[in-house]
């Protein structure tokens, strides 16, 4: 019996609350992907093990019990793919920004786009946010993609805004309201 809690995104895809004990996936996820995931995101180098891992988990969970994060694992067909988030979540301001990450070999299948979209509806629908927001090195063009095919409007670009391995790298900005939405 699966006792995870799941969001189901269709027959293939479903978002999962993680467990500390589904951080050796995410770990094996980083560490077969290094190359891959490496240009754009800038906690690969950082994260060398499972207890790496963990301690990611244990700071996502205490921003959900804050009110501040939401983590998800990504399940395509049944294995453990990727991961999605909401941070910098503000009640106040109604608004949050979505990060995610995926395997190489899972990529361009759609999988993350339909995981935002899901992750869009519990924004707005369940959790009372009026705006999100991704932001994606101007170079990754697949996550600039995903943005754009899930309705996200170009912002701009923040010029120099993330030190990655030593280089200031410029990163576009993409926004979504509430009123946008459309699954």
């Amino acid at each position: 019996m699966d006792y995870r809690v799941r969001l189901v995104v269709d027959e293939q895809v479903s978002l999962i609350h993680p467990t500390m004990s589904m951080a050796e996936d995410i770990f094996r996820i980083v560490d077969t992907n290094r190359e891959h995931l490496r240009p754009y995101l800038d906690f690969v180098d950082a994260t060398q093990s499972v207890t790496d891992e963990e301690n990611y988990f244990k700071l996502k969970l205490t921003g959900e019990a804050n009110g501040t994060d939401r983590l998800f694992l990504i399940e395509y067909e049944g294995t453990i793919v990727g991961n999605i988030d909401l941070h910098f979540i503000s009640a106040l301001h109604q608004r949050a920004e979505i990060g995610y990450m995926l395997g190489k070999e899972y990529t361009k299948k759609g999988i993350m786009t339909r995981s935002v979209k899901k992750i869009c509806a519990l924004a707005f629908e369940e959790m009372g946010l009026n705006k999100l927001s991704i932001v994606a090195d101007v170079e990754n063009q697949p996550s600039n993609q995903v943005a754009l095919s899930c309705g996200f409007t170009f912002v701009g670009v923040d010029r120099q805004d993330t030190n990655m391995y030593g280089e200031l790298r410029d990163m576009n900005r993409y926004a979504l309201l509430k009123e946008e939405f459309n699954q």
